[in-house]
């Protein structure tokens, strides 16, 4: 097995803490323990004893989360330490060599990554700028194949920040029915829609979909590192299997503290508290793209913490980032990483006077190039 540099995380995790203005995530301003629990909580938690758990969750935490989506059960729900571990149980519990799968892109390209490393042969569907940021359909129907096993594709997307109508959803589940091939989606930003309700999960529409979710992204609790899977209970029962080869088990502090957050009431106010961030930084994002409108343009994204940004000068967008990082202590995250030159993704999620100021030395620096 040859594992391929994960170009995205690895040049985040080297010079994120090392700015000024990071405006590489693209999750929201996560809370603290304060600002989150109430004080009879915060002292609950310190109860909790530090042993292990069930290495798939606690069964009450699995039956919360499978409260989330429609008629499922604690059975067809594992829990992970974070979002990536689950993407990473889907991919060695469904792939294998020589097998065939289909991902949209740009995406985040982890998935896309373990499946070449462990010799699947990958496609990608390219997801069009023109019909915002979403698949072509008929696309999608030419790349699937007899030997297609699965589909792949980030909804909400990173790093666009696009949003599939149901119209769309409805048509990959009948492309993925009529294949008979697994449809995973990953949904960790899913709840964080700004123009829209909440849409349905792929789980909520087809039998054989595998959902990646977690409150890292929309519920801006990244530190908790707790996300799931959820999908047919073999298939979960096969991704517990590899699980007590990996991680073994979460935190029972992050189990804890993940039981409150996901219940209804709590989790409708973690969302509306990420709305309001996002629409009001959207709002500031805009303005300052129609005020430097020659050097940026953007489809606006329609949920989840980040935009992802044409820009029209000619510099290599990775060369771009470190001359940023470098001379004026800004961090932004390059299409590069996602194949995808002459973009940048920024993160919408963190405080406005935040943003707002990493913006203005952004353009201030193309400014002050030559073009």
């Amino acid at each position: 097995m040859k594992i391929e540099e994960f170009s995205l995380e690895r040049i985040q995790s080297l010079y994120e803490n090392t700015v000024e203005f990071n405006l590489s995530d693209s999750g929201v301003h996560p809370y603290s323990l304060n600002e989150l629990l109430s004080a009879e909580q915060r002292a609950k938690l310190m109860e909790v004893e530090l042993g292990y758990g069930w290495t798939n969750g606690a069964v009450e935490l699995r039956e919360d989360i499978a409260k989330l989506y429609r008629n499922r059960t604690s059975d067809e729900v594992i829990v992970t330490n974070g979002s990536a571990e689950a993407n990473f149980l889907m991919v060695m519990s469904l792939i294998e060599p020589g097998d065939e799968i289909v991902v949209f892109v740009p995406n985040y390209l982890q998935i896309w990554g373990w499946a070449r490393a462990i010799g699947a042969t990958v496609k990608e569907v390219k997801l069009r700028e023109e019909l915002g940021w979403t698949p072509d359909l008929d696309e999608v129907r030419r790349a699937i194949t007899p030997r297609t096993k699965l589909m792949t594709i980030c909804n909400p997307n990173n790093p666009t920040g696009s949003l599939l109508s149901r119209e769309t959803m409805d048509a990959l589940v009948e492309i993925a029915r009529a294949q008979g091939c697994y449809l995973h989606a990953d949904e960790v930003y899913k709840g964080a829609e700004l123009e829209t309700d909440e849409p349905p999960s792929f789980a909520d529409l087809y039998e054989k979909a595998i959902i990646t979710s977690g409150l890292s992204k929309a519920m801006a609790l990244p530190g908790l590192r707790i996300g799931w899977l959820v999908g047919p209970a073999k298939d979960i029962y096969t991704a517990w299997q590899n699980k007590d080869y990996t991680s073994i088990t979460t935190s029972a502090l992050s189990e804890h503290i993940a039981r409150i957050v996901i219940q209804p009431a709590k989790r409708a106010e973690i969302l509306q508290r990420s709305k309001t961030i996002l629409r009001e930084n959207l709002a500031l994002l805009t303005n300052w793209v129609k005020a430097n409108e020659e050097f940026f343009s953007f489809v606006p994204p329609k949920a989840g913490g980040m935009a992802f940004i044409r820009y029209s000068h000619s510099m290599n967008s990775t060369e771009l980032v470190h001359r940023l990082r470098e001379d004026r202590g800004i961090m932004l995250l390059p299409g590069d990483v996602y194949g995808m030159d002459g973009y940048i993704r920024i993160g919408i999620g963190a405080p406005g006077d935040h943003l707002s100021a990493g913006l203005e030395r952004l353009s201030d620096y193309l400014k002050s190039q030559p073009r």
